[in-house]
């Protein structure tokens, strides 16, 4: 079970892939956003206008990757993380983990929470985690207008998890 120093760019060119580049959708309590980045609730990174994508790689790699201390976790754990963390907050993508991990929850990650990821299946992790992330969106106030897309998104990022607990096996072809 490999650490993952190098994930950071698959996982936030995923995130990117789903968030996009501009929205303004009046459904979204979040407001306006680039690449993902809201006025509403991060307005500090809109102050000289619009972030660029510079500005977009080092938040999210300092307010989601490094919070959620991703660098530390298994390869696949930490990709399925700092994506659940991006549209529900590190603090509920930790209790998430934590509970996948049957540790406390308290969605602070510290030497406790790092041991018992150490010493969990990723495979069973990265499901549980998911498992918690689409529970949690079903009764949100927005879930009828956005819910499809959360579901569709946690997927994704749920077989991308999967597929990089072992990145250099491939699947068995059939014979032919």
């Amino acid at each position: 079970m490999g650490l993952t120093r190098d994930n950071y760019k698959v996982a936030f060119t995923f995130s990117m892939l789903k968030e996009g580049v501009d929205a303004d959708d009046p459904a979204d309590p979040g407001g306006k956003t680039r690449y993902g980045i809201s006025s509403v609730y991060h307005p500090a990174m809109w102050e000289s206008g619009p972030p660029s994508w510079d500005d977009a790689v080092d938040f999210y790699r300092r307010e989601f990757w490094q919070v959620c201390r991703c660098d530390e976790l298994p390869s696949g754990i930490d990709i399925v993380l700092f994506d659940a963390a991006i549209p529900s907050g590190p603090g509920d993508a930790i209790r998430w983990l934590q509970r996948a991990l049957g540790a406390k929850q308290d969605g602070l990650f510290g030497p406790k929470t790092l041991a018992a990821v150490q010493r969990a299946r990723p495979e069973t992790v990265i499901r549980d985690i998911t498992a918690f992330r689409l529970q949690h969106y079903v009764p949100l106030s927005a879930y009828g207008r956005f819910g499809l897309g959360w579901f569709r998104r946690a997927i994704e990022c749920y077989g991308l998890g999967i597929a990089n607990i072992h990145p250099g096996i491939k699947e068995p072809h059939d014979g032919h």
